[in-house]
């Protein structure tokens, strides 16, 4: 466990732990998220949340290629070049680029976010 640990923070350092992602025949790297940037992605897709026909997630891949370019670039400053992607292409990258997180994690922020949301639009 010690030597796992170990090797995570080295690398981390060493900025060795990053993926590569490939849209529209470009190459992108995705460092490990910061909360900006998480939180940058969670705004995107927490519109996502209640989707569940196809015509509700039809913009799934432009809220993918927003949250993305958080991800990537630490704001929305890539949205249209990763917009000209596949839609496999985007959805595989946002899975690699989301695989930096844990689910705990993630889970927690979408959480924190929607009742910081709540607490916002109650009337007092």
């Amino acid at each position: 466990m010690e030597q796992n640990a170990a090797k995570i923070v080295s690398s981390a350092i060493l900025g060795m732990d990053f993926k590569v992602v490939i849209v529209n025949g470009k190459s992108y790297i995705v460092p490990p998220p910061t909360i900006k940037k998480i939180a940058g992605a969670a705004y995107w897709m927490s519109d996502l949340v209640d989707a569940k026909t196809i015509h509700e997630m039809e913009g799934c891949i432009t809220n993918m290629s927003h949250a993305l370019s958080w991800f990537i670039q630490g704001d929305d400053s890539l949205y249209e070049e990763l917009l000209e992607g596949e839609y496999h292409e985007v959805k595989e990258a946002f899975d690699i680029a989301y695989s930096l997180l844990s689910v705990e994690d993630f889970s927690e922020l979408s959480a924190l976010a929607k009742n910081v949301a709540s607490l916002t639009a109650k009337q007092r």
